[in-house]
């Protein structure tokens, strides 16, 4: 009981809240908002942000960012459709492939911003750009088309006429991340590198290498997401994806995770990305310009950083203290 009352008067919480009030107000003034297809759609379109928003959240924990994302995922879902069309090779061998080669993309970000103290802003934006450069020059910003039906199915699949396997696939992840995040050594170190690195460092925490396998884990994501965007689409567009570092930017603010570092979850990060896709849905079905999705998402997003800016300073020190030590009595016992 305690532990609901406590998430709900949480920015996850709040931002939960008004989702569902934002759904009701839209049902009643259209009586098309929780409707099955109007929520598969819904669902299933939040998914792709969320899988990146994973990523975003997890960099975001160490007190860094990842602007890099979108283009990791164009690369990898180019690389997917290149070796489906171009090479013949089994769709769900592709696919694996693919995935997985996120995380050297991944790591090139860390590298650079672990090994040698080089903000990650500036890192990311860097290699952003060099991936966007790689998918224009490969493909000259020409599609990719004629991907398998097997792969198209894959991401476009839905169960029973209701759940679709992308929705499946990011309920999945999510387990598993909260797993790491909450019972391993390697998710104690996170939230201890992103409370206080230089603590982190005096207890032993290897800090580098956590760093880097956090991009890794980020690029292994957004590589995911990549690939079965360009399933989904069975085909591959240069623009796939082109917004993804701002909406998983957006979905872990929005779901509590501090740009500072420290304090936030991936589930928190299914509430800010389904909010995102909600106000999208919303401006569709009352026949608002689409325009207004830009400056109404920004508005909620900036709403979203000033309370957690304005947070008691007090009890976030509390919160890290109690984690912190929680992580240098496991270092030190193991």
């Amino acid at each position: 009981m305690n532990k609901t009352i406590k998430f709900f008067k949480s920015t996850a919480g709040m931002v939960l809240i008004v989702t569902l009030l934002v759904g009701v107000a839209v049902q009643i003034a259209t009586g098309n908002f929780f409707t099955a297809y109007n929520i598969s759609t819904l669902t299933r379109a939040a998914s792709f942000v969320i899988i990146v928003g994973f990523g975003q959240t997890i960099v975001l924990l160490t007190g860094g960012i990842d602007l890099s994302v979108a283009t990791i995922g164009s690369v990898c879902g180019m690389a997917n459709a290149i070796f489906m069309v171009q090479y013949g090779i089994n769709p769900y061998l592709a696919i694996l492939i693919t995935t997985f080669m996120g995380i050297p993309l991944g790591a090139v970000n860390g590298f650079f911003i672990a090994k040698f103290k080089m903000t990650p802003f500036i890192v990311t934006l860097a290699t952003m750009q060099i991936y966007k450069g790689v998918v224009y020059v490969v493909t000259k910003g020409m599609p990719i088309t004629g991907m398998p039906d097997s792969a198209e199915h894959l991401a476009n699949g839905i169960i029973n006429g209701i759940l679709p396997n992308i929705v499946i696939f990011m309920v999945v992840i999510c387990i598993l991340l909260t797993v790491m995040l909450k019972k391993t050594r390697f998710g104690r170190y996170v939230y201890a590198l992103g409370g206080n690195r230089n603590c982190a460092k005096i207890v032993g925490i290897p800090t580098v290498k956590i760093e880097i396998m956090v991009y890794c884990l980020s690029g292994l994501l957004s590589a995911f997401a990549g690939v079965m965007m360009s399933c989904k689409l069975a085909s591959f567009q240069a623009s796939i994806g082109e917004s993804w570092q701002m909406e998983s930017i957006t979905a872990a603010v929005l779901g509590g995770t501090s740009m500072a570092g420290g304090l936030g979850s991936v589930v928190g990060t299914i509430v800010g990305g389904f909010l995102s896709s909600v106000i999208s849905t919303c401006i569709t079905l009352l026949r608002v310009s689409s325009y207004w999705e830009t400056i109404v998402t920004g508005a909620v997003v900036l709403i979203a950083v000033f309370i957690d800016a304005v947070k008691d300073n007090e009890a976030f020190r509390e919160k890290f203290g109690r984690r912190f030590k929680k992580s240098a009595k496991a270092n030190t016992s193991e």
